[in-house]
């Protein structure tokens, strides 16, 4: 019997998820671009720019994580 290293179980899991990852991968294009239209035309200092920030950070780092993937 043979058993298979966390690397290949890792990899035969996130397989399994390719397609949640591409509609995931999508949403995040689709904010970035809402927050970036809010960060070129926000007004500097209000809370919905500080939001925008935070979106921008948010969706950056999620974006990172599953273009590795």
């Amino acid at each position: 019997m043979s058993h298979m290293s966390w690397k290949e179980s890792f990899w035969a899991v996130v397989r399994d998820y390719q397609t949640q990852l591409g509609m995931l991968w999508m949403f995040l294009v689709f904010m970035l671009m809402l927050t970036a239209i809010t960060l070129l035309f926000g007004e500097r200092g209000t809370e919905s720019y500080t939001l925008a920030i935070v979106n921008l950070v948010i969706v950056l780092g999620f974006g990172s994580i599953v273009s590795i993937v």
